[in-house]
């Protein structure tokens, strides 16, 4: 008996010796190593850290491009991100160099944003970029479908469906035009297409989605020419059309944004011609200069917002992160809603496109100035999206 108390004795002291030594072991790992972070659900609230985001884009010379990245920087401030913007001049081999070039520094950013200049030829350099690990997104310019796997996801504008919109346009016009009493040159009517500039895919997408829109009534259409973003390009093409299909008659004009729109105006005049009575002209989005639209010389536009898009874009990327870098599959379209900003509370989708109401001014001044002046979108008006 007395041995087996001793070895009870000594079996009690042993365990209660390794107790005291787990003890000690596990307090003292606890002041050398750090305390696990206990994973947060996501609360909405961006917070990059000031961590950078860098932007690959073309110039901000174009009055769009300019505007966006103003959303883009005031989207990135209120996200805590920092917002690096590399231009290139429209030039795909610029931004190939400037890309490798940015990729192969020590320091890489929490993600890359790529606009590309030629959405076709970047593909190599799009591939190169989505090979070092950092999360890519593509803003503005359609994703090819080679392109999906290489981003995380798009932001920005549905180039097609701003072409429908366009169509949409464009057929009110037609009816307004005979309502007025004008006798179309020719079956559908003869129209003329100011695209943007050669390679620029968001200008070919315009004109598929605006001859969707209208093939159950199409239009005869007597030109095509690429014409630019702004004024003068619009001006310098209408000019150069003008001697060749004017004796064909020119009933609708049609320009992927409001620049050559503008510009093609003056041209008509020039000879004589008076749009809004002779010539109906209608584009897909406003840009910068609205006096075609105040003065109803214009009959029609959408609100493709420039800085609604840099801010959006950027939004998406805060918000990847902000969701555990996850997104939805699918297609997201931003609501058009008048009064304020909706709420972007959720993780993005694989594809996330803005709006673009149509606009439809008719052919008075008064009404014209009527209807952009009580026009809203996210709270802001039409001069605040289209002006600048």
């Amino acid at each position: 008996m007395k041995i087996s108390r001793d070895y009870g004795s000594i079996r009690n002291r042993e365990e209660i010796m390794n107790k005291r030594r787990f003890l000690a072991l596990a307090m003292s790992l606890a002041a050398v190593l750090p305390v696990a972070a206990v994973a947060q659900e996501p609360d909405g609230k961006l917070d990059g850290g000031g961590k950078e985001i860098v932007v690959l884009m073309p110039s901000r010379s174009n009055a769009y491009l300019a505007q966006w990245i103003r959303g883009a920087e005031k989207s990135a401030t209120e996200a805590n991100y920092k917002l690096t913007v590399i231009e290139n001049n429209f030039d795909q081999t610029e931004q190939d160099a400037q890309t490798q070039q940015r990729i192969s520094a020590a320091n890489q950013p929490a993600a890359y944003v790529w606009w590309p200049a030629d959405n076709q030829a970047g593909l190599a350099t799009l591939r190169r970029l989505s090979r070092t690990g950092v999360p890519v997104f593509q803003v503005n310019q359609a994703l090819r479908p080679e392109a999906k796997d290489m981003v995380v996801a798009y932001a920005g504008v549905d180039d097609f469906f701003n072409g429908q919109v366009g169509g949409k346009n464009a057929l009110a016009a037609r009816e307004a035009f005979v309502a007025a009493g004008n006798t179309l040159s020719s079956e559908g009517g003869n129209l003329v297409i100011l695209k943007f500039i050669p390679g620029y895919s968001a200008g070919d997408d315009r004109e598929r989605g605006f001859l969707d829109a209208t093939k159950d009534a199409p239009f005869n259409v007597i030109a095509s020419e690429y014409a630019g973003f702004d004024n003068a390009s619009g001006y310098k093409a209408m000019s150069q059309l003008i001697p060749s299909i004017r004796g064909k008659g020119i009933d609708f004009v049609y320009g992927g944004s409001d620049g050559p729109v503008t510009g093609a105006i003056q041209a008509l005049e020039e000879v004589g011609l008076k749009p809004g009575k002779d010539v109906f002209l209608v584009s897909a989005t406003c840009i910068a200069d609205i006096s075609a639209a105040e003065t109803a010389k214009e009959f029609a536009t959408g609100v493709q917002s420039a800085g609604l898009e840099g801010w959006f874009s950027i939004n998406v990327v805060a918000r990847y992160f902000e969701y555990g870098e996850t997104v939805t599959d699918g297609t997201y379209i931003a609501p058009d809603d008048a009064e304020a900003r909706p709420d972007f509370n959720f993780a993005p989708s694989k594809y996330n496109v803005i709006p673009n109401p149509q606009v439809v001014v008719g052919t008075d001044p008064t009404g014209a100035k009527e209807a952009l002046g009580t026009f809203k979108l996210w709270g802001e008006t039409f001069a605040d999206h289209c002006v600048y």
